[in-house]
């Protein structure tokens, strides 16, 4: 929808469903790049997206329309965050605790431009964003990389994520301890520590 608005407001008027099937496409095509070449996410891998797109609407001059979706997406897209988020974090911090992000994302600085839409507060001591240093979840060693920002050994660390591969066996893989967030129940057969929101991670952190 971002996008459609974007297009739309440059004079291309496309319908919704165009613009969607478009991204799908190359959003399949991108998939299909990242496992023949293992190329991490970043904001070249992010333009290379929408060069693709375009080209799927066949639009022309390409490259500056790529730039123009480029430049706006990342202030014209909403962000919310879950009710029990900011409740935790304020929680948490009081507590004593230090927080860090770990995102597969394509730079710190959007990843920080995302919590800020999102309502989250800089209440973190890093964030870490894959496109920044080369590694996506569940490599490990993103995750270790948090332990020497944070000067913690990766034992004592916890890390929270709502993805079973990427967050759950990765953080695990790299010696941190993990707790899967399964707030639909996707993850029903897995056999691992879970939570449905995280309300509960400050009964099992703080009592």
């Amino acid at each position: 929808v971002v996008f459609h608005k974007i297009l739309n407001s440059l004079g291309y008027e496309f319908e919704v469903a165009e613009v969607k099937r478009a991204l799908d496409d190359a959003r399949v095509w991108w998939n299909g790049e990242k496992a023949k070449t293992g190329e991490v996410w970043t904001e070249v891998s992010w333009a290379k997206l929408l060069q693709k797109m375009v080209s799927n609407l066949t639009i022309p001059d390409s490259s500056w329309i790529v730039a123009q979706l480029c430049e706006r997406w990342l202030f014209e897209a909403n962000f919310r965050a879950y009710d029990d988020v900011l409740p935790t974090l304020n929680e948490l911090k009081s507590a004593g605790f230090k927080l860090i992000v770990i995102s597969n994302v394509s730079s710190s600085k959007n990843l920080k431009t995302y919590l800020r839409k999102a309502g989250i507060p800089n209440c973190f001591e890093a964030t870490i964003a894959s496109g920044d240093i080369g590694y996506e979840k569940p490599n490990p060693e993103i995750f270790r990389k948090a332990s020497r920002i944070l000067n913690i050994p990766a034992s004592q660390i916890l890390h929270v994520g709502d993805k079973y591969e990427e967050d759950y066996i990765g953080a695990y893989n790299a010696g941190l301890k993990a707790l899967l967030l399964d707030r639909k129940g996707l993850y029903k057969d897995k056999q691992c520590p879970k939570i449905k929101t995280l309300t509960e991670l400050i009964h099992l952190l703080i009592g």
